[in-house]
């Protein structure tokens, strides 16, 4: 065999050249040529039946392979129906074949079911595995070769494969795969190439993305940085501003991103506070402080609270707020006090020497205040303060305080605070150390401090205890980037928003960031009509806790200050009490009377039985036993907490009609499918914290049933259930 054969290349028909020379020159024959050139067409490959067949075959495969359910189901399909036939002509028993239906059933069943959860997806290929040694059965014995039979077989497949196509396993498989080669094209576009999409979220604005990228040779934290360019990258590529594209990296893996996109604009419209818009109560308090945290505003981009957290189990948090003229600390102080006078066992005072707001907007409901030049009310304030701690710590120990309407958290206000403990303040030395114990020391105690200032810097604090005890940091609205790391030293390094340039243009924007260094940022409710909020506070009233009597009784002052302190009688009508106004009536007149006039007092006391005998009348009767304070606390502790309780504590908890006649009616209208927890948020209109836990309560009473863990739990009416194992994997 010549050479060129052997290597499966024949010689080139090129003329003769010399021995020293490749070309088309003449001279002697080489090994490359020889003298007679070959015909035309004498090269190509010839074809023959196994190369077309091996051809058509690898590129069958490689069709089969881009959708190997729905395609590979389809050539099983086919291939089945010429099997049948081969069975006929073999000739087995019908019996002994279509015996093999039931336990592959069950293994098809049981298999899928348990990996996927889904019961159309396990049904319809249950049902296609089931029906295989059925049709071989039915074919060994009538046959397939007939029209009849072909009719019935292919209609029998088409709807097979319809029903295994359309599972939403594959529908949810499909969109996947697409949402990966939409990746793939942009990761191309901005320099990612073999960057792997992890998971793709619905948010609340738009969708985060969380992005695996070990084999690009990039590290998180340089794609991270501001400076990068990756986010103004994807933001061009995607037409939206480069503000609403954010990168971070991803806390648990150091090889994976985080990108947030906002598809929606997050600063459209107003945040309205619930108090002004009547969808809040406006009466005594009802919640504890350890409920939780005080909510300030809304996260743009989670939807999910802009909280601060002054009391919790382990004692009290100090807050160090920092920002310029017209950034809007008063606002951020409205929503701190409407919050904090709402829970029972808090007491607020506020000192504002320099403005005067705290005292004229929210007199009534501050237990004492200090207002413009009222330097001797404000050191008589924070000497009180320290009383409280000296005699708590004494009383526990040094234990935590426990919080109660007797013996209720402190938590005062300093507003402007170079006014207080400032260099230029004319009480800056006495202040400081005040100032300075409560920092150190209150946390224990239960005595709060809330500090805040233009600047943070020593000539305006005075001290730097607001930067070392305050766990609390607070940046609203900046002129200057620097004046971030008089606060929060690092905050670029912990991807923190840039104060000065976050969300241009928007009024009452606020970074929070607590003890551990978690932040949030976002928007503060808008509570900067101050004639609606002190509309607000005279609502709102006087606090329902108090001191403890024997800690009130040293300090002095407080007696004469205190709202409570006299009877109305004693005191002028219309006239404000140091502590924030005297216990007359709410609209600041007075009776109408002579008070010199007894017949017309006893005239008006009569008027006043009357009324109140009328309003009376219509009251339901009391129980037989009070219920006191703390066990309505305890009771709404345990419907918060209804996830944790013991089923039988659940099962003794009543469920309001208003709650649960949305969910049954909801679940009962979905029947088998049932419904997702956002829906039944939905339906009920409550937060999704309320509805987690009344589905709790209801799946105890055994009214529902839930499947599924997370956000791919469903709930069902138990007469829907859909097998035993439906409180498998439950997470409320």
């Amino acid at each position: 065999m010549a050479r060129g054969e052997r290597f499966g290349t024949r010689r080139s028909p090129r003329r003769t050249g010399g021995s020293g020379r490749r070309g088309w020159a003449g001279g002697a024959p080489s090994r490359y040529g020889d003298g007679l050139p070959y015909p035309a067409g004498a090269y190509r490959d010839r074809l023959s039946a196994g190369r077309v067949l091996a051809a058509g075959v690898r590129g069958y495969g490689r069709w089969v392979a881009h959708a190997p359910e729905t395609r590979g189901l389809a050539s099983g399909l086919t291939a089945l129906y010429p099997a049948g036939e081969v069975m006929h002509a073999l000739g087995p028993e019908p019996l002994l074949v279509g015996a093999l239906a039931p336990p592959l059933a069950l293994s098809a069943w049981v298999g899928t079911y348990k990996a996927h959860r889904s019961v159309k997806y396990s049904a319809a290929l249950t049902a296609t595995v089931a029906a295989v040694p059925g049709w071989l059965a039915f074919a060994a014995h009538w046959g397939a070769f007939n029209l009849p039979t072909l009719v019935g077989y292919t209609s029998t497949a088409a709807l097979a494969w319809s029903a295994f196509t359309w599972s939403d396993v594959l529908r949810e498989r499909r969109a996947w795969q697409a949402r990966q080669l939409q990746w793939d094209a942009l990761a191309t576009a901005v320099g990612l190439e073999d960057s792997k999409l992890i998971s793709a979220d619905d948010t609340r604005l738009g969708q985060c993305f969380r992005i695996d990228i070990r084999a690009t040779g990039k590290r998180a934290s340089q794609l991270a940085r501001p400076g990068s360019g990756l986010a103004e990258d994807l933001a061009a590529h995607l037409a939206l501003p480069t503000e609403r594209v954010r990168i971070s990296a991803d806390a648990k893996h150091a090889g994976i991103i985080v990108i947030a996109v906002q598809l929606i604009d997050p600063w459209q419209g107003e945040v309205t506070h619930p108090a002004l818009s009547g969808t809040a109560s406006t009466g005594a308090a009802r919640r504890s402080i350890m409920d939780g945290p005080l909510v300030l505003g809304l996260d743009p981009d989670s939807g999910d609270d802009l909280a601060l957290s002054v009391f919790d189990k382990a004692g009290g948090h100090h807050t160090f707020l920092v920002a310029p003229t017209g950034s809007g600390k008063t606002t951020l102080y409205n929503n701190l006090i409407e919050q904090a006078s709402d829970r029972c066992d808090v007491l607020v005072m506020g000192i504002d020497v320099a403005k005067g707001t705290l005292s004229a907007i929210w007199g009534q409901v501050l237990d004492a205040h200090a207002g413009i030049g009222e330097y001797d009310k404000a050191l008589q304030i924070l000497a009180w303060a320290g009383v409280v701690i000296t005699e708590r710590s004494r009383a526990s120990g040094g234990r935590n305080h426990k919080p109660s309407p007797s013996a209720p958290v402190l938590l005062i206000l300093i507003d402007e605070l170079d006014e207080v403990t400032g260099y230029n303040s004319p009480i800056g030395t006495q202040a400081k150390a005040l100032v300075e114990k409560i920092y150190r020391r209150g946390r224990s105690a239960g005595v709060v401090l809330a500090t805040a200032s233009q600047r943070g810097v020593i000539q305006y604090t005075g001290t730097k205890d607001p930067h070392a005890n305050a766990d609390n940091k607070i940046v609203l609205r900046v002129n200057r980037a620097s004046e971030m790391n008089n606060v929060i030293p690092g905050w670029e390094l912990a991807g923190m928003p840039n104060m000065e340039t976050y969300a241009r243009g928007v009024h009452g924007v606020a970074l929070v960031v607590d003890g551990n260094s978690l932040w949030r940022a976002g928007r503060v409710r808008d509570l900067s009509d101050l004639d609606a909020v002190e509309a607000l506070a005279g609502r709102r009233g006087a606090p329902v806790a108090c001191l403890e009597s024997a800690i009130a009784a040293m300090l002095p002052g407080y007696g004469e200050r205190h709202r409570h302190s006299a009877p109305a009688s004693a005191v002028p009508s219309g006239g404000k009490g140091i502590g924030g106004g005297c216990a007359t009536r709410s609209d600041g007149t007075d009776w109408g009377i002579n008070p010199t006039d007894s017949t017309a007092i006893d005239r008006l006391a009569q008027d006043m039985v009357a009324e109140i005998e009328a309003r009376l009348t219509d009251m339901p009767a009391p129980p037989a036993r009070p219920t006191s304070l703390n066990e309505l606390i305890a009771a709404k502790h345990a419907v918060e907490h209804a996830d944790a309780n013991d089923p039988a504590v659940n099962r003794a908890i009543p469920v309001p009609e208003h709650i649960a006649r949305p969910i049954l009616r909801l679940l009962a209208q979905r029947g088998p499918a049932g419904a997702r927890r956002d829906e039944l948020v939905a339906a009920v209109g409550r937060s999704r914290s309320v509805v987690a836990g009344w589905l709790a309560i209801l799946r105890d009473h055994g009214s529902i049933t839930a499947l599924g863990a997370g956000r791919a739990a469903r709930y069902y009416l138990r007469e829907y259930a859909p097998g035993d194992d439906a409180s498998e994997g439950y997470e409320p």
